[in-house]
């Protein structure tokens, strides 16, 4: 398997350690015990930094450089792609229904909850795809000229916690990781 697909798969690892304490985290806010929003808040910040600006634009050139090279799971691909728009948004959306509850805003733990846990259901459900199927095809239909291109067109962001970590902006992840043994 490609380089490339291996470092999509470890972003893949690790955004599913961040799923898993974002599920824990929500799991003792609906059980009623102490629950760190500011935690819970940084999660998704760190979806937005660094899912929806590197892994999901590195994913769309992937797609878009195999559908332009065979027809093979196109519709899949474009599926995919229309998934990373909608993961946007609900990570957006589901943040600030977070800031929302801190800052002293309405809304029911049940409503909260059903947000919550669709948001992780989605996430996870898209990157099983593309583990299951899409990578696979893109390792099957992708060319030595294909990859060269995409390494040249790659965004080159660096992974903010599990990278080169922010301790300012992520300082509450990046203790909790190093705490639990983690990073």
């Amino acid at each position: 398997m490609h380089q490339v697909l291996e470092k999509l798969r470890q972003d893949h690892r690790n955004l599913g350690q961040v799923l898993l304490l974002l599920s824990n985290q929500l799991d003792h806010f609906f059980a009623g015990r102490e629950s760190d929003f500011d935690l819970k808040i940084e999660l998704l910040e760190y979806i937005e930094t660094y899912a929806d600006l590197e892994h999901h634009p590195l994913e769309d050139l992937l797609y878009q450089t195999a559908g332009q090279r065979s027809s093979e799971g196109s519709e899949l691909l474009k599926r995919l792609q229309t998934q990373h728009q909608k993961l946007i948004g609900s990570t957006r959306k589901f943040r600030l229904s977070l800031e929302a509850i801190l800052h002293d805003g309405v809304m029911s733990r049940v409503e909260l909850e059903v947000q919550g846990r669709e948001y992780i259901a989605l996430q996870r459900l898209h990157m099983d795809l593309e583990e299951q199927e899409a990578f696979p095809l893109l390792d099957r239909v992708l060319t030595d000229a294909d990859w060269e291109y995409i390494s040249e067109h790659m965004p080159r962001h660096e992974d903010p916690v599990f990278g080169t970590p922010d301790q300012v902006r992520f300082r509450n992840l990046c203790d909790y990781l190093e705490a639990d043994g983690r990073s």
